[in-house]
Parts: C-alpha cells; sequence; structure tokens
C-alpha cells in the first residue's frame, strides 16, 4: 500500500508493549494501517515483506539498537521514511540518525499530536520522492559545458552568440552585469576560445585589494620602491604578456589607477612602481563591473577616455530571474559536478523542490543558486533533494525583483558576501566572519554588514542548534564576544536566531 493524503502504511518497531498500543491506536484513528515489530531483527524482516512507507524506530531495545536497524532498513526499504524515537537524546545519536538516513528522530516522552503531524510531513516527503522518480527532466552532459556557461534560454544563447563573434578579434570586452551572473566565466571564454588561447589568463578582483597596492599589482614594482619592497616584482600585466587579462570589477578602480591602465590599453606600455623605464606588453583586456560606468562618467567617479577604450565590445548578462527556463539545467549540471567532485552518484531533486527554485527571485543569481544546491546536496538524507533541505529563505515567499536594480551600495560589501558564500560552502566561516572585522570601521554600508553578520551568526547557530559555544569556535571568536554581538542585535531588531 503506498502513501496517499490520508493513508499509509506504518511500521512500529519498538520493543515496549504499552508505546505501541498507544502509537497504533493513535495512527489507525488517522486512517493508517499499522503493523508492529518488537525488536530490530523482527522490524527488519516485516520491512522487506511490507514495504511501509513510514517506520517508527525505537533506538534503544534488545538485541539490534536503533541506529544498527537503521542501517539495515535503509538496505531493505530504502524509500520509506524512519523516524527514531530515543529516551537519551546524545549528541553522538542525533549525528548517526540523521548520517545513516532517518527523516528526522523525537525525543521520548513525545506529544502524540506532534508525532502525528511529523508523520504526515514524512509521508508528504515520501510523495515528493516518488514524484522525483517520475521526473522525465533529462540531465545534462558536463562534458557539453565545459567553460561552466549553461543555459539554452533566449538570452543567454545571446551572450554565446557575443562571445562567438568577438573571441577571435583582439578587441577589448566590457562585461556588464549583476554580482554572480558568471562574468568571470565568459571572461575565461573568451579567452579560451581566442588567438591567445596558449597564452595565460589571469583574473584580478579589483574590489579586492586595497588602493594602495592595487598599482604594484598589476604593474610590479622595484626593490626598494616602498617600504616592504625587498625584491623586485612583475605585476599582472607583465605576467600576461602574450595572453588575457581580466579585470573584475574596475568600477572600483581609483582614478589616478584608471589612467595608468588606460596607457597600457592605448601603448602597450607599463611601468613598474618606483622604476624609471617602461616595458612593452601585449596583452588582451576583458573588464566587468556590476556598476553603472556611465553615470560614473557623468559623476567624473571614472576616466571617460578608459570607458571609451573599455566599452569598444560590450556584452551584458542577464540575471537569473530572467531567464528562469535555464534553472533546471543549472541544477542538474552543479549536482552532477558535486557529485563528480566527491566520487558519488548525483541526486535527483524532487518537483517539489524545483517548484520552488523556480518561484524564487535569485538576488544573488547563479552563485547564489549554487550555494543553495551544495547545501542542499550535503542535506539531503537519500538520493533525492527534498523541498525540506532547501534553506528557509528560499521557500518563503518573496517579493518580485524583475525591475530591482543591485540593493548593495558600495561593491566591497558585495565582495564580503562573496566571502561568506565560498567560506560557508567550505567550513571556514571563522574566514568569513574575520571578513567583516576588516572592513566594519568603514562608515558606508554599515547597516549591510550587521546583515551579513547577522545571517552568519545564524547559519552557525542553526548548524549547532543553538550551541553558543560551539558556534563560536566555528566563527572563530570567543563565547563572550558572540553573546556581546546576540545582544547587541536583539537591541537592534536583528533577528538570528530562535
Amino acid at each position: 500500500m503506498s502513501a496517499t493524503a490520508t493513508s499509509a502504511k506504518v511500521l512500529i518497531i519498538d520493543d515496549d508493549k504499552d508505546l505501541r498500543y498507544s502509537l497504533r491506536r493513535a495512527l489507525s484513528g488517522q486512517g493508517h494501517t499499522v503493523i508492529e515489530a518488537d525488536s530490530g531483527e523482527s522490524g527488519v524482516a516485516l520491512a522487506k515483506r511490507e514495504q511501509p512507507d513510514v517506520i517508527l524506530l525505537d533506538n534503544r531495545m534488545g538485541g539490534m539498537t536503533g541506529i544498527e536497524t537503521l542501517q539495515m532498513l535503509r538496505g531493505a526499504q530504502p524509500q520509506a521514511m524512519v523516524i527514531l524515537m530515543t529516551a537519551f537524546g546524545t549528541t553522538q545519536t542525533a549525528i548517526e540518525a540523521m548520517k545513516f538516513g532517518a527523516y528526522d528522530y523525537v525525543m521520548k516522552p513525545f506529544d502524540q499530536a506532534k508525532l502525528i503531524a511529523l508523520v504526515d510531513r514524512a509521508l508528504g516527503a515520501r510523495r515528493d520522492l516518488a514524484s522525483a522518480g517520475k521526473s522525465s527532466r533529462a540531465l545534462v552532459n558536463p562534458a557539453d559545458y565545459k567553460e561552466g556557461i549553461v543555459g539554452s534560454s533566449e538570452p543567454m544563447q545571446e551572450v554565446l552568440k557575443s562571445i562567438g563573434q568577438v573571441a577571435a578579434s583582439d578587441a577589448t570586452v566590457l562585461i556588464t552585469g549583476e554580482s554572480g551572473t558568471g562574468k568571470e566565466l565568459v571572461a575565461r571564454c573568451i579567452a579560451q576560445h581566442s588567438l591567445r588561447s596558449k597564452g595565460p589568463f589571469i583574473a584580478v578582483n579589483c574590489a579586492a585589494i586595497p588602493e594602495n597596492l592595487i598599482e604594484s599589482e598589476l604593474f610590479g614594482h622595484e626593490k626598494g620602491a616602498f617600504t616592504g619592497a625587498a625584491n623586485q616584482k612583475p605585476g599582472k600585466f607583465e605576467l600576461c604578456d602574450g595572453g588575457t587579462i581580466f579585470l573584475d570589477e574596475i568600477g572600483d578602480m581609483s582614478l589616478p589607477t584608471q589612467t595608468k591602465v588606460l596607457r597600457a590599453i592605448q601603448d602597450g606600455e607599463i611601468q613598474r612602481v618606483g622604476g624609471t623605464t617602461t616595458l612593452k606588453v601585449s596583452v588582451r583586456l576583458v573588464a566587468a563591473t556590476n556598476k553603472d560606468l556611465e553615470s560614473m562618467v557623468a559623476a567624473r567617479q571614472f576616466r571617460e577616455d578608459l570607458f571609451y577604450r573599455l566599452n569598444v565590445f560590450r556584452i551584458r548578462l542577464p540575471a537569473l530571474r530572467n531567464r528562469k527556463d535555464d534553472i533546471p539545467m543549472l541544477i542538474d549540471y552543479m549536482l552532477q559536478r558535486q557529485a563528480a567532485a566527491r566520487k558519488t552518484k548525483p541526486k535527483r531533486l524532487s518537483n517539489e523542490a524545483l517548484e520552488a527554485l523556480m518561484a524564487h527571485d535569485w538576488p544573488g543569481n547563479v552563485r547564489e543558486l549554487e550555494n543553495v544546491v551544495q547545501r542542499a546536496n550535503v542535506l539531503a538524507k537519500g538520493e533525492t533533494i527534498l523541498a525540506k533541505d532547501l534553506p528557509q529563505e528560499v521557500l518563503a515567499p518573496r517579493r518580485a525583483t524583475a525591475t530591482a536594480a543591485p540593493v548593495v551600495e558600495s561593491n566591497r560589501i558585495t565582495t564580503i558576501a562573496h566571502t561568506i558564500e565560498v567560506a560557508s560552502a567550505t567550513n571556514s566561516m571563522a574566514t568569513a566572519y574575520d571578513a567583516i572585522y576588516r572592513h566594519n570601521r568603514q562608515a558606508d554600508g554599515k547597516n549591510i554588514l550587521q546583515t551579513i553578520e547577522a545571517e552568519l551568526i545564524r547559519r552557525a547557530m542553526e548548524e549547532t542548534r543553538g550551541n553558543q559555544l560551539r558556534s563560536a569556535m566555528i566563527l572563530g571568536i570567543n563565547r563572550s564576544t558572540l553573546k556581546k554581538r546576540l545582544n547587541e542585535m536583539r537591541e537592534a531588531g536583528i533577528r538570528v536566531f530562535t
């Protein structure tokens, strides 16, 4: 008997006869068919024969433990939703229950109404799994997208056409679009298909380099040019001779540095900091920004002559919300790449989860989608990613932002947010948290910084279920500092954890 909206087959495995009786009455009253076993061994055998939809499993029984039984059930009835029941909620039990594929676990004694509600949610997840198995969505072949640019929508086809038109020339290219739309991928693709494909490709994030260091980073310096310049150092333009240099977030570059970049483009000449001679370099320049350079030129914040040198050929990248038809393909590509990296079988996406992802506005674009998919890939207990594996901010209703401009006023803040996304995905939240304090003394963007900090603390607190000591360790700070920040945020009305 398969699960329906009103009835299902539920297996109770528990050596407590009274508890089995109580649960049988409650579940039968909801229209479910209930079968029972008084040990792990008999429960596994019954699961093989009866194929239940939901299994309520006690952890401490005579013979096999609940965790041992759970491991055997995964092979006997992998599609069943297993809820572990325990009177001893140790950390190890909680971790092992999730590790070995339990849908959830509950502490004894429990409220029967809440347990019945949990069974209903488990059945919903069961139906979600079944619908995912019937999905006819075709998986993409990662080999067909070796450049990493995935999408068949009309906006992306226009981008690919533009790359094809400009790649073989030596023209300067300006790539514009919101943060997270894949500007560096497009730059790399241009380089790979250009006449300079065998030359070096060097990417420089202009927003991530302090203003007093960017000139040295781009053009190099001579020994003794400034304090700490113990040796001569070639710059990125020099190292990129014969290849393609990608200047990301060029809108954050200072006016004096813009002047030197202009000379490098016009004359093919650079001069190291502290040097007296010029060096000839042959470099193709691709630049990118999420800022409105035309407005910056009008406000005298960006050199007009440099803008026209950069804007020889422009490629405008669409926001993900404007090419939602590509989302299923992007997700399949991401899941397959993540599985290849982990040497595992790619997980599937349930229809309900896909519907939630399609409904989200994606203010962080493809970068945000990749972060969400990676998180869900880790949280999913079986071979299918369910809607419950997605973060709450994706599941919650959102206001449409189709015409919204990027809300981040300072690109430096965007860089910090990206640092946090990458660090959180790689379990380096302490690195991300430190990034906040390296910029927190700046006046502009202070509210945004607080929001980002709150989000990072929230992630740590969720991971540890509210344990402040463990959360502080994850964030690389002491407990008193975390407690102070939580109090400050509470007073400011910023909700972090409940």
